[in-house]
């Protein structure tokens, strides 16, 4: 019964200050765009690091005549390898064909194939650094019929250093839009808990429960920060569309962002009511 009161009383509050609350909402939406563009842009920055990553590999170039077959048998014994593929000496010529398309004459001096037939080897995720790269490919040189191996160990490192840079200020950054989400709302409830004070008053004189009492503004807070997620969410999906027409390849998983984007209006309309009730109440 409470319950039915506090929402009918919810949406009272709501319509009395409809000026104020979709104000409000306006501001909202726009700090939860703001969050979920900082996820959209962190999701997309990751899974290209991502890609990056998985493209860490070491090129081993064999020897003429080599037994292929028996080098990938072996390195596949090697701990830290996940797969071992084979590229014969046509085949890399093909793939570096495809890659200068616009230089074609570079290769024309070269009367018969210069490349090298080699293993590309892949490997799992905690070896993927220099110290992993070099302890794996000193073990490749072992192997007889390997004439070299090339890795980019230097490289490797750095990307991990920019992805570190990069955790402390997306965590850095989300924090400061969180703050800011939740700081719009409970200024939104407090202006709201103000312009009521005298019938809150009043209700506290006839003995109405502070959770009585809190209820509508609770509900306000939560349908304010839900209708902002969902308005967050749609310029999302906006900003996703026009940002393809510029970069291909973007990831963005709307089914994740839409029940991000509806949790987080909700959890944070619940906490900036539930703040400025509490300052309030007391």
């Amino acid at each position: 019964m409470s319950l039915r009161i506090g929402i009918r009383e919810g949406f009272r509050t709501i319509t009395r200050n409809a000026s104020l609350f979709l104000l409000s909402l306006l501001v909202t939406s726009i700090a939860l765009f703001l969050l979920s563009l900082f996820a959209f842009v962190t999701v997309n920055l990751y899974h290209f690091l991502n890609i990056l990553d998985e493209k860490i590999e070491i090129i081993a170039f064999l020897e003429e005549n080599a037994d292929y077959e028996a080098l990938k048998s072996n390195i596949l014994k090697i701990n830290g390898v996940r797969d071992v593929i084979y590229v014969s000496s046509e085949q890399a010529l093909k793939d570096l064909q495809a890659e200068l398309q616009e230089t074609e004459e570079v290769l024309s001096v070269f009367e018969s194939n210069p490349l090298p037939a080699s293993l590309r080897i892949k490997l799992l995720a905690k070896f993927r650094n220099a110290r992993g790269l070099e302890e794996i490919s000193g073990k490749v040189m072992l192997l007889r019929g390997i004439m070299e191996t090339i890795y980019g160990g230097e490289l490797v490192d750095q990307l991990k250093k920019i992805t570190s840079v990069i955790t402390g200020f997306d965590i850095g950054l989300l924090l400061i839009i969180i703050f800011s989400v939740v700081f719009v709302i409970f200024q939104t409830i407090k202006l709201t808990i103000f312009a009521r004070a005298t019938e809150i008053d009043i209700m506290k004189l006839v003995g109405a429960s502070n959770s009585f009492i809190a209820l509508p503004f609770t509900f306000e807070g939560i349908v304010q920060g839900i209708l902002g997620g969902f308005i967050a969410f749609i310029l999302t999906v906006v900003t996703k569309r026009v940002a393809v027409s510029f970069l291909s390849n973007i990831y963005f998983p709307q089914g994740y962002f839409f029940v991000g984007s509806l949790l987080c209006g909700l959890i944070f309309g619940i906490i900036g009511s539930s703040l400025a009730l509490r300052k309030f109440l007391k």
